[in-house]
């Protein structure tokens, strides 16, 4: 991706910060500076930035409110209209399932840059029906520690948010628990303000989890009219930016975000809006089949959860939908040139 395109809509993240930061006592001439952004441009609905540009502005605010847990503080008070009608789906999405998906399909509307994330599994399914969601992937920005660190602040204050206000509080566990690979802090405050159930610092990697039907257990019925009315302005909003990623990227992202190892051909077309004969042309057209593409999603989840996971391999054959654990092993083998205990060894070994 080329770092000088404008591609990041000014209107989303980069004025969502803005306003953050000038709410923490930075100057607006200050965080412009150097930028080639001006406050002309605030009122234009299509300005758009660069990555360069959205870089200086951030390291221009993290260095005005210097503040070693900048991140969480930006985190809790970002205010979700700046990421545009993702953010109000929130308010009435149906599950934290429901919502997750969301995020992860239409993220590339306010952050193109996610797409090299989007292309990769990440949640888990874990021992106890408990759902774990990563939050240390890569940035683009992780070439500037303090701009790393400042931005996995946020997405752990921003990602414990949605946990906190899409998860089904009814269930027997409604618990949110947070493991960080860090050292714990001589200060916590704003680690304390995190709605969570539990923070533990000192681990291996950094995770958020809650049990399954936290996740999974739809509520909040009556909103689901509006929240599918605001997944098809994002899918407006997804075509747009059709010119950057190709339909079979787009058709991967859905297949895993609804994955089930019997999702039908016509299914997906209808999610979609496109007619099943025009999706199998569509992806002919890449080079690649349905039934290829989904075996391809399988297999990676699959390998995921034998890398990340406790689950016993009888359990992710079952979940990913081979008829056995034998079955599995013979599909990783064939897959990957890799035993599924070799698999396991390598995340051990990381």
């Amino acid at each position: 991706m080329d770092y000088d395109t404008r591609l990041i809509p000014l209107h989303r993240h980069p004025l969502g910060f803005i306003e953050v930061f000038r709410e923490l006592g930075a100057s607006e001439s200050t965080l412009l500076q150097g930028t080639g952004i001006t406050s002309a441009l605030f009122d234009l609905q299509e300005a758009r930035i660069s990555y360069n540009q959205w870089r200086v502005l951030l390291q221009n605010g993290v260095r005005q409110c210097a503040h070693p847990q900048l991140g969480l503080i930006v985190g809790l008070r970002f205010h979700w209209s700046f990421w545009g009608p993702m953010g109000f789906m929130i308010e009435c999405s149906p599950s934290l399932k429901d919502i997750a998906e969301s995020f992860r399909r239409y993220m590339v509307t306010v952050q193109p840059f996610y797409a090299l994330h989007a292309a990769r599994s990440n949640s888990y399914l874990d021992r106890g029906n408990r759902v774990v969601e990563p939050i240390n992937y890569s940035t683009s920005q992780d070439a500037d520690p303090v701009l790393r660190d400042f931005l996995r602040q946020f997405r752990l204050a921003t990602t414990l948010r949605i946990w906190d206000e899409c998860g089904n509080k009814s269930v027997e566990d409604p618990e949110i628990h947070v493991r960080l690979d860090q050292p714990r802090p001589a200060a916590c405050e704003f680690y304390d303000r995190l709605p969570c159930q539990s923070l533990e610092f000192g681990g291996n990697t950094s995770t958020i989890s809650g049990s399954i039907d936290l996740v999974f257990t739809p509520f909040r019925p009556m909103r689901r009219r509006t929240y599918e009315r605001l997944q098809r302005e994002c899918e407006q909003e997804l075509d747009r930016f059709a010119e950057h990623f190709s339909f079979t990227e787009r058709v991967r992202w859905h297949m895993r975000s609804h994955f089930n190892p019997r999702l039908e051909l016509q299914q997906v077309a209808e999610q979609l809006q496109v007619s099943p004969r025009g999706l199998s042309r569509r992806l002919a057209a890449d080079g690649v089949t349905f039934r290829g593409l989904l075996h391809e999603i399988r297999m990676e989840i699959a390998l995921h959860h034998l890398r990340n996971s406790c689950l016993a391999v009888e359990e992710i054959a079952r979940y990913t939908g081979f008829s056995c654990a034998s079955s599995l092993r013979r599909a990783v083998k064939n897959w990957s040139g890799k035993t599924t205990s070799d698999l396991r060894g390598d995340s051990i070994a990381l």
